[in-house]
C-alpha cells in the first residue's frame, strides 16, 4: 500500500505539534507554551485538536481501502472537530458556557496568566478547527462532488493560520504591544493548522488550490508564478511597511500607496510574463498537434509493410497531381504493376518470405522514382507507380526502367502503362494502365505455359522409347 507522503508527514507533523505542546503543559515548560511574549500562548485543548486532526487526516490518507471502519473513524474524529470548534465559537459569540474553560491544565494557565478567560482556542483557531473538520466530513460523504465541498473547506481554513502568522510577522517590529489571549493563534498552532489544510488538499491534486503546484507545464509554469507574487508581494512589502513606519522613515498613507504602486508594477510584469509564457507554450502546443496530425495522416495514408503509399495515400496522390497538371499544363504517366509468383512463395516458403519479396519490390521501385515520382502498394501483389512531369511517348522508357529495377532484384513482374495527355486525366490513364496490366499478365501466362508445353515436348522426345521385353529390334 502506498500512502501519499506529503499528506502523511503533513499529518505526523501536526501530530508531533500538538503531542509537544500537551508534554510542555504537563512539565511546565513555559518557554515552549508562550514563546513570544506579545502573542498568544499555546492551548491544550487546540493541542488535543491537532491530534484528533492529524489521526483524521491519517485516516484519509488510506481511505483507499474503502473499509467501513475507517470510513465511520474519518466521520467520528471529523464530528469531534467540528463539535469542538462550534462549542468555542458559541461560547465566545453567545456566552453559551458550555464549561469548557476548565477542561485541561486549569491550574497551570491560571499560573501563566491569571487574567485570562481560561484554557480554550481562540475564535480564529475555533473557525480554522470547525472548518478542517467539516473538509474531513465532506472528504468521507457519499456525494459526488465530495470532493470539491472538501477542497473549498480545507482552503478556507487556511485563511486564519495565514492571517495570523502575517499578524506575528508585522508585530515583529512592536514588541510594546500585547497581543491578547482572546484573539489570534499561536505560532505553533497556526502553522500546525496550515500544513493540516495543505495535506489534505494534496490528497487531490487536480483539484483545489493544489491544482496550481501539481499542474502539468502548459497552465501550471503561469499559475505558480501568479501564486509566489500573490503570497511573497504583499508579505514583503507589508513588512517594509510596517518597519518603516515604526521607524518614522514615512507615514502611514505614503507607505499604503509605495505597497500599492510596487504591487501594480510587481503584478504587471508578471502578467506579461506569463503572456509570453502562454503564447510560446500555445505556438508549441499547436506545432506538436500539427505534427501529430501530419504523422497520423502519412500514417493512414502508408503501407506498414513496404512504407510506400497504400491506396488510400495514391488516390489522394492522384486528385493533387492531376490539380497541378492541369495548372501547369505538365504531363504524367502511370503505370500498373503486379508481381508474379507470389501466391507460389507464400504456399511454398512461407508468409514471411513473400513479405521479404514485396519489401524488395518496394525498395527497388522507390529507387528508382525521382523527387516527383510517387510509388504505392495497392494491396497484395500490385503495385502502382506515377511518373510526373515526364514528356509525351516517355512512357515505354519509364517502364523499362522500372522492369530493369526489378530484375536486378530478382523479380518479375507484369506491367501496363498509360499517359495522361492521351486519356485526359490521371485517373484515367490509371484505368488503362490496370487494364494493360492484366492483358500483359494474361500474355505472360500464356507464353510460360506455351514454353512449358514447348520444354515438355522436347524432353519426351530426347528420352529413348521403351520395348516390352523379348521383342527384338528389327
Amino acid at each position: 500500500m502506498r500512502l501519499p507522503k506529503f499528506a502523511v508527514a503533513c499529518a505526523l507533523a501536526a501530530l508531533a505539534a500538538g503531542a509537544g505542546i500537551l508534554l510542555a503543559w504537563s512539565r511546565g515548560w513555559w518557554l515552549v507554551i508562550r514563546p513570544l511574549a506579545n502573542q498568544p500562548a499555546e492551548v491544550p485543548l487546540t493541542a488535543v485538536c491537532l491530534c484528533t486532526a492529524a489521526a483524521a487526516l491519517l485516516v484519509c490518507t488510506v481511505r483507499a481501502h474503502h473499509r467501513r471502519a475507517q470510513l465511520w473513524a474519518g466521520r467520528v474524529l471529523a464530528a469531534l472537530l467540528v463539535a469542538v470548534g462550534s462549542a468555542v465559537l458559541a461560547d465566545f459569540l453567545f456566552g453559551v458556557g458550555l464549561g469548557l474553560q476548565p477542561f485541561l491544565y486549569a491550574q497551570q494557565w491560571l499560573h501563566l496568566d491569571p487574567a485570562a478567560d481560561g484554557t480554550v482556542p481562540s475564535p480564529q483557531a475555533a473557525m480554522s478547527i470547525l472548518l478542517f473538520g467539516m473538509a474531513v466530513w465532506f472528504y468521507f460523504g457519499r456525494r459526488s462532488d465530495r470532493f470539491d465541498f472538501a477542497d473549498i473547506s480545507a482552503a478556507a481554513c487556511i485563511f486564519s493560520p495565514a492571517a495570523s502568522l502575517l499578524g506575528m510577522i508585522f508585530q515583529a517590529a512592536q514588541p510594546d504591544q500585547s497581543a491578547g489571549s482572546s484573539f489570534g493563534m499561536s505560532p505553533l498552532t497556526a502553522l500546525s493548522l496550515a500544513v493540516l489544510a495543505a495535506g489534505l488538499q494534496s490528497l487531490h491534486p487536480r483539484r483545489g488550490l493544489a491544482s496550481l503546484f501539481a499542474a502539468q507545464p502548459d497552465g501550471g509554469i503561469a499559475s505558480r508564478r501568479m501564486l509566489l507574487a500573490a503570497v511573497v508581494v504583499p508579505v514583503l512589502f507589508g513588512y517594509m511597511q510596517v518597519r518603516a513606519i515604526n521607524a518614522g522613515v514615512i507615514d502611514i498613507a505614503l507607505g499604503v500607496a509605495v505597497t500599492v504602486a510596487a504591487s501594480v508594477l510587481i503584478f504587471v510584469v508578471l502578467i506579461v510574463w506569463n503572456a509570453q509564457l502562454v503564447v510560446r507554450l500555445y505556438v508549441e502546443q499547436r506545432h506538436q498537434m500539427a505534427q501529430r496530425e501530419e504523422k497520423a495522416r502519412l500514417e493512414a495514408a502508408t503501407d506498414a509493410l513496404t512504407q510506400l503509399y497504400n491506396r488510400r495515400g495514391w488516390e489522394q496522390c492522384l486528385l493533387v497531381e492531376e490539380i497541378r497538371c492541369q495548372r501547369d499544363n505538365l504531363d504524367a504517366c502511370v503505370i500498373a504493376i503486379d508481381l508474379d509468383g507470389l501466391k507460389e512463395i507464400n504456399d511454398l516458403q512461407g508468409h514471411a518470405a513473400g513479405d521479404q519479396l514485396l519489401q524488395r519490390a518496394a525498395h527497388a521501385l522507390r529507387v528508382t522514382a525521382r523527387r516527383r515520382d510517387v510509388v504505392a502498394r495497392l494491396g497484395g501483389d500490385e503495385f502502382a507507380f506515377l511518373a510526373a512531369e515526364i514528356a509525351p511517348g516517355s512512357a515505354p522508357i519509364v517502364t523499362e526502367r522500372l522492369r530493369k529495377a526489378l530484375n536486378q532484384a530478382g523479380i518479375s513482374a507484369s506491367m501496363g502503362a498509360a499517359p495522361r495527355s492521351g486519356n485526359g486525366s490521371i485517373n484515367a490513364a490509371a484505368e488503362i494502365a490496370d487494364r494493360l496490366m492484366y492483358q500483359d499478365k494474361r500474355q505472360r501466362k500464356r507464353e510460360r505455359t506455351l514454353a512449358s508445353t514447348l520444354e515438355m515436348r522436347a524432353a519426351q522426345a530426347a528420352r529413348p522409347t521403351e520395348r516390352p521385353a523379348g521383342q527384338r529390334v528389327p
